[in-house]
């Protein structure tokens, strides 16, 4: 769990694990520099329960990229799971997800369904509503609600969406290569994107059809940056056009193209509408150069008049 000013919700994330039904686990919590009473917080958890450990980041590291590494280096379990330190586990979570990948020791990874919340708790939404009907051709169904991801699976998350999210996924630490477990810190919002979809090429994942755990969704959620998660976005995209090249994955090329010109194109309006013209030129063009349309040419020739708002 990456921390930093987190004294709002972090007594209830924290409970969320510690109540668990599976109890033979830790929790490491990594402060990242807090300035309130996150670490007494912590250390008032540490005095009750032995199973929660503190980590206090020297400088501040200010990505989530960079704190979560920081726990990566003490882990000693044999699964790692994440937990943000404004959302909540549901009871059964690593139980269920444990359970799973002990019975399947050919999987390197798990992940279900999550709840999205308000600040508040209050339920808006499934997060991965419909995703066994999007996904069903790299799907295989094995009893009620869990699913086998195929080796196709990582095409599947290139092309449409990752579909791990970072309260949802469990890690058999020692069935992936080494180095795999680490979030690349060139990212400011897509470092756990990055890494679900390289779990995609390690192996085949479990996908359980349950929401095991709740996300709030709320003023401070760090993806409230639009641009600059469209501009992580793009960094993510073509990183996977890579990986697809050299794995010889050529089928979903395609599609992977189109997206990333999409992405571009988006990036081109965001530029235009903050005055950004030579940023919004760039990415027209670059969204052309993928897609080859000429729409993207129109709009590059239009960077530098001021936006028509609708």
């Amino acid at each position: 769990m990456a921390c930093y000013n987190s004294e709002r919700y972090l007594r209830e994330a924290i409970d969320s694990v510690l109540g668990q039904t599976y109890g033979n686990l830790e929790l490491l919590v990594v402060d990242d520099c807090s300035t309130d009473s996150t670490v007494d917080i912590v250390q008032n958890y540490m005095k009750a329960d032995d199973r929660v450990r503190l980590i206090q980041r020297a400088a501040r590291g200010g990505r989530p990229a960079v704190t979560k590494n920081s726990a990566l280096e003490h882990i000693r379990g044999q699964f790692v799971c994440f937990l943000d330190h404004d959302d909540y586990y549901g009871p059964e979570k690593i139980e269920v997800l444990a359970g799973l990948l002990q019975e399947n020791p050919d999987c390197v990874a798990a992940f279900h369904d999550i709840d999205l919340v308000d600040g508040s708790g209050v339920f808006l939404s499934r997060y991965l509503d419909g995703f066994p009907r999007e996904a069903q051709d790299y799907l295989k169904a094995v009893s009620g609600g869990v699913y086998v991801c195929d080796d196709r699976f990582f095409n599947f998350q290139s092309v449409h969406y990752a579909a791990l999210h970072t309260i949802s996924v469990m890690i058999a630490r020692e069935r992936i290569s080494a180095g795999c477990l680490q979030f690349d810190t060139q990212f400011k919002v897509c470092d756990d994107t990055d890494l679900w979809i390289r779990l995609g090429l390690e192996g085949k994942m479990i996908y359980v059809d349950r929401p095991l755990a709740s996300y709030r969704q709320h003023s401070s959620n760090i993806t409230r940056d639009l641009l600059g998660a469209q501009e992580d976005a793009i960094l993510c995209l073509l990183s996977n056009f890579r990986r697809m090249q050299a794995n010889g994955r050529m089928a979903d090329m395609a599609p992977l193209k189109a997206r990333i010109a999409h992405y571009y194109s988006d990036a081109g309006w965001a530029y235009r509408r903050k005055r950004e013209s030579g940023k919004s030129l760039l990415a027209y063009l670059n969204a052309w150069r993928w897609s080859r349309a000429p729409r993207h040419l129109v709009h590059a020739a239009k960077a530098f008049l001021p936006p028509r708002e609708s």
